[in-house]
C-alpha cells in the first residue's frame, strides 16, 4: 500500500544490480495464501503494532536465503503448525525467481527454486553467489593469512549477514561472525576480495613453512646419509662416493673389473680340466677311475643285499613272536576248558525254555542231548593247533639262523667294498691333487675376489637409495625455495591492487563519515571514521570502533554502514560485488530519539531511491516521520507466531 501521506507516485523499484525482494508468500495448511508486496518503490516500510509479525516476516526471508535451521528454530513453532510453506520472490540483477520451503517431512531442509526440483539449502549459496556473478572464495582461517592453516569457503549467508540488520545485531557487525570473515565479506562488497584471497598471500605463508620443514628434513638426512655411506664405503672397501651421481660410476668399474675376474677363474679352470683330463697327463693311472666306479658299484649292490637281508630277519622274528603269542592263548583256551566244565546250561538254545539240571541223566552223557562228552574230545581241537604252530616255530627259527648267517656275510662284504672304494679314491684324489696343486691357489684367491666384488655390487643399491633420500631432500628444498621465490615476487606485484583496496576502503568511510557528521551531537561523537586496508578493521578515531563508542553511537556507526551499503548501488566499478539491498529491522535502539532514527532511514531511503537500490524497515506504529518516498506494507494486528523469535 501507499502511505496516505504520500499520495503522488512513487518512484518504481529498479531490477538493477544485487538482490532485491519483491513478494513475500506464507501458505496456510488451509491453501490460503499470505502475500506481502514490496516491489512497489525502493523503500519498503513494514509497519505494526509490536508483535505484529513484522520481526517474522523479515525472518521468512532470510529462511528463505537458505538458512539451514528447522521450522520452528528459524520462524516458530507457531509458523510451523499454522502454514505448510513459505515462499520470496527475489530479483537477482533484473533475473526474477521464486525461492519456496515447505515443511512437510523430508522437505524443511530444501529449497525449490522456480518450481523445480527442491535441493538443500547448503546448496543454494552457490547458486545465489553465480547469479550474482559474486566470486566462490576460500578465506583463510585468520586474521593473518601468512600464518593460517585451513581455508574455510565464504558463503552468500556472511555478506547477507550484513545486508540484513537483523533487530539483535545493532552494536556488533553480525551476530557471532568472526573477523576474518567480517573482511572477507566487505573485500567482497569493495570489489578487492580476488586480489586479497586468490593471492598469494596465503600461499606465501604455507610456502614459507613448507621450506622451513624441507630444511629441516635435509638436515637430518644430510647428516646421517654421508656417515652411514662413509662408513658402509670404508668397510665394503669401496671407492670414495660423494653422491648418487658416483653411484653409477663406481657400479661401472666394479662390474668391469668382476667380468675380468670371472674370466680368469674360467681360464685358470681350462687349464685344470686339461691337465687333469688330457691324455698326456704324467703320473695319472688312466684305469684308475673306472675301478674307482666299479667299486662304487660294488658299494651300491652290497648296500641293497644288506638291507634286503635285514628286512628279512625283522619279518622273521615278528612272525616267530606272533606264533607263540597264539601258542600261549590256545593253552589258555584249553584251560578255560576245566574251569566252565561244570558250568550248567539253564536255557535250551532251540526253544529258549529253562532247564532242569538237576533231572537224571548219565554222567558221562550231555543233559541237554544225552550224548557221550568227554574231556578229551573238547581239548583235542586245541592241542592239533598247538601242535602246528610249534612246527612253524622251529620252522622259523631255522630260517632266521640262516638269514643271521647271510646277514653277516653280506655285512662283511659291504665293509670291504666300502674301503676298496675309499682306498681307491684316495688314490686317485692324491694323483689329482699332485695335477691340481699349481691350479688350487689362483682358484682361491679370484673367487675370493669374484665374491667381494659381488658383495660391492650388491651394497650399491642399498647406498644409492640412502643418497636418493639426501637428494630428494636437497630437492624439496630447492622446490620450496623457489615457490616462496615465486609467490614473494607475485606478492610484490600485487601491491598495486591493495593500493586500490585503500582508495575503496577510504571511499566507504567517506560515504559513512557523509552520513554521520548530520548527527554530531545528536548521538554521534564527531569523529572521522576510517577502515585500515590491511586486516579491514573499522577505526572511529584512534581506536577500533568497538573500543570507541557506546550503544547510541554503535546504532549509527551501522546506520552509516547501511547507507555506505547502499551507495555501492551507485558504483561504476564491475569489479564491486552490490548487494543491492539492505534490510533494517527495528533501528530504534539503545535510547536513540525516535527523530534521529527517522532522519537516518530517511537519509538511507533517499540515496535508495536515488540510486535505484532496495531498503525494507521495521516501524513500530506508522511511518509519516520517514520523510523519504515510501510505501508501506502494513502488518495485522493480530500476532501470527509465537513470542520466541519476537514479531
Amino acid at each position: 500500500m501507499t502511505d496516505p501521506q504520500h499520495p503522488a507516485v512513487l518512484a518504481p523499484l529498479r531490477l538493477d544490480r544485487g538482490l532485491r525482494i519483491l513478494e513475500v508468500e506464507l501458505i496456510e495448511n488451509t491453501g490460503v495464501v499470505e502475500s506481502y508486496d514490496f516491489s512497489k518503490t525502493p523503500m519498503t516500510v513494514i509497519a505494526g503494532e509490536p508483535n505484529s509479525s513484522k520481526t517474522t516476516t523479515l525472518r521468512v526471508i532470510d529462511y528463505c536465503l537458505g538458512q539451514e535451521k528447522s521450522p520452528a528454530a528459524a520462524l516458530g513453532s507457531a509458523i510451523e503448525e499454522k502454514y505448510s510453506a513459505v515462499a520470496i520472490t527475489i530479483a537477482i540483477n533484473g533475473d526474477k525467481h521464486r525461492l519456496a520451503r515447505e515443511f512437510a517431512q523430508g522437505l524443511k531442509s530444501k529449497v525449490t527454486i522456480d518450481d523445480h526440483f527442491p535441493i538443500d539449502a547448503s546448496d543454494l549459496s552457490p547458486w545465489l553467489m553465480g547469479k550474482l556473478g559474486w566470486p566462490l572464495l576460500e578465506v583463510p582461517l585468520g586474521r593473518n593469512p601468512l600464518t593460517a592453516t585451513q581455508k574455510v569457503p565464504l558463503t552468500f549467508r556472511s555478506p547477507l549477514r550484513h545486508m540484513y540488520r537483523r533487530e539483535d545485531s545493532w552494536t556488533e557487525f553480525a551476530t557471532k561472525e568472526r573477523q576474518y570473515l567480517r573482511s572477507a565479506v566487505i573485500s567482497l562488497f569493495l570489489g578487492f576480495a580476488p586480489n586479497r584471497y586468490e593471492t598469494a598471500e596465503f600461499e606465501l605463508g604455507e610456502a614459507q613453512r613448507a621450506l622451513a620443514a624441507a630444511h629441516a628434513v635435509h638436515r637430518n638426512v644430510a647428516e646421517s646419509t654421508h656417515t652411514v655411506v662413509a662408513d658402509l664405503s670404508k668397510q665394503l672397501g669401496l671407492p670414495p662416493i660423494l653422491n648418487a651421481a658416483s653411484i653409477d660410476r663406481v657400479r661401472d668399474q666394479l662390474a668391469a673389473t668382476l667380468r675380468q675376474t670371472e674370466g680368469q677363474r674360467d681360464g685358470i679352470s681350462e687349464l685344470a680340466r686339461r691337465a687333469v683330463d688330457g691324455d698326456g697327463a704324467p703320473g695319472l693311472d688312466r684305469e684308475l677311475p673306472a675301478r674307482l666306479a666299479a667299486a662304487s658299484q660294488q658299494v651300491d649292490q652290497t648296500t641293497s643285499r644288506t638291507s634286503q637281508l635285514a628286512v628279512l630277519l625283522e619279518e622273521f622274528g615278528v612272525s616267530l613272536r606272533s606264533a607263540r603269542g597264539e601258542i600261549e592263548r590256545l593253552q589258555r583256551l584249553s584251560d578255560s576248558v576245566d574251569v566252565f566244565g561244570d558250568l550248567p546250561v539253564r536255557l535250551c538254545p532251540a526253544c529258549e525254555q529253562k532247564i532242569d539240571t538237576r533231572h537224571q541223566h548219565a554222567s558221562d552223557d550231555c543233559y541237554l542231548c544225552h550224548q557221550p562228552v568227554t574231556d578229551d574230545r573238547r581239548q583235542r581241537r586245541a592241542a592239533r593247533e598247538i601242535r602246528a604252530l610249534e612246527t612253524e616255530i622251529e620252522d622259523l627259527s631255522h630260517a632266521i639262523e640262516r638269514t643271521a648267517v647271510d646277514l653277516e656275510q653280506a655285512r662283511a662284504a659291504e665293509r670291504e667294498a666300502k674301503a676298496l672304494r675309499e682306498d681307491l679314491a684316495a688314490e686317485l684324489h692324491d694323483e689329482r691333487f699332485v695335477l691340481l696343486a699349481p691350479f688350487v691357489g689362483p682358484l682361491q684367491d679370484t673367487s675370493s675376489q669374484i665374491g667381494r666384488l659381488q658383495q660391492q655390487l650388491a651394497a650399491l643399491p642399498a647406498l644409492e637409495a640412502i643418497l636418493l633420500r639426501e637428494e630428494n631432500a636437497s630437492n624439496a628444498v630447492d622446490d620450496a625455495l623457489a615457490e616462496v621465490t615465486r609467490l614473494e615476487e607475485l606478492a610484490t606485484q600485487e601491491t598495486t591492487a591493495r593500493s586500490d583496496a585503500q582508495r575503496n576502503c577510504s571511499a566507504l568511510a567517506d560515504r559513512m563519515n557523509e552520513f554521520l557528521v548530520a548527527f554530531n551531537g545528536r548521538g554521534w561523537i564527531g569523529q572521522q571514521v576510517t577502515i585500515a586496508a590491511d586486516d579491514l578493521t573499522f577505526y572511529v578515531g584512534t581506536r577500533p570502533w568497538d573500543e570507541s563508542l557506546g550503544a547510541e553511537a554503535k546504532v549509527l556507526f551501522f546506520l552509516a554502514y547501511s547507507y555506505g551499503l547502499v551507495r555501492l548501488s551507485g558504483a561504476n566499478d564491475p569489479s564491486f560485488c552490490v548487494p543491492g539491498l539492505v534490510i533494517l529491522d527495528n533501528p530504534h535502539q539503545h535510547g536513540l530519539g525516535p527523530a534521529i532514527v527517522a532522519d537516518a532511514i530517511s537519509r538511507i531511503g533517499n540515496e535508495a531511491v536515488r540510486l535505484g537500490a532496495q531498503v525494507i524497515v521495521t516501524q513500530v506504529g506508522h511511518s509519516e516521520s520517514i520523510t523519504a518516498p515510501h510505501s508501506v506494507v502494513r502488518m495485522p494486528r493480530i500476532y501470527a507466531a509465537d513470542p520466541s523469535p519476537r514479531g
